[in-house]
């Protein structure tokens, strides 16, 4: 008998601590003495990249002339970044665009088509931007106006042959706008876009006729 009052009593005492416990953090909580710091999570996965690869947006191009009238700019941009982000060896760089005819023209290159016309630009995709004989980069980029481009499919198939070219001479990836690795699907997307765009340009012409 004496046992479970006892044990009786052990249980009150346990019972009434946990209820003064209780009451004292509740009494805490709403002073507001009791305060929870909530800090954010980054992705330092994400910050490293942003850090190491400073891809230059595409709006950095300017493809507009002061004395060309130019319709709404339509990019399509590729990036290449070496393998390993190991640094392009800057003289290869510059006898591959030789070789590829590209002008360097205001710290990029220049590809041409047959008519003279721009059909796609080259770009240091670290800062600065540019191209000089002292830049050290591991990500190139390229980039097309499809709508101010006299053959947009031709412009596309063009620069993902010149990207394919390149990846194979200095071991890089081939990525999208967001450098993320490109794929046929997105290849095959961007092709649709461009013969989309051909299409809408020759029926604006034959309305103008």
């Amino acid at each position: 008998m004496e046992q479970n009052i006892d044990i009786y009593l052990i249980g009150l005492s346990v019972l009434i601590f946990l209820i003064i416990t209780f009451l004292f953090i509740r009494k805490i909580s709403s002073s507001g003495e009791l305060k929870v710091k909530i800090e954010p999570v980054t992705d330092s996965f994400e910050i490293k990249e942003i850090d190491e690869i400073e891809i230059k947006s595409q709006k950095a191009f300017d493809f507009n002339e002061h004395d060309i009238e130019y319709e709404e700019q339509k990019l399509v941009v590729l990036n290449l970044i070496s393998n390993d982000k190991s640094i392009f060896d800057i003289e290869q760089i510059y006898g591959f665009m030789k070789n590829s005819n590209a002008f360097l023209t205001n710290g990029f290159f220049v590809i041409k088509d047959t008519n003279n016309k721009e059909s796609f630009r080259i770009a240091n995709a670290l800062n600065p931007g540019t191209f000089e004989n002292e830049t050290e980069t591991f990500a190139i980029l390229l980039a097309a106006d499809l709508n101010n481009v006299s053959n947009p499919l031709s412009s596309v198939k063009e620069m993902v042959n010149f990207a394919y070219q390149f990846s194979e001479k200095f071991y890089a990836n081939i990525c999208d706008q967001e450098r993320m690795p490109i794929t046929k699907q997105m290849i095959s997307h961007i092709e649709s876009q461009a013969q989309e765009i051909m299409r809408l340009k020759q029926l604006s012409g034959l309305e103008n006729k």
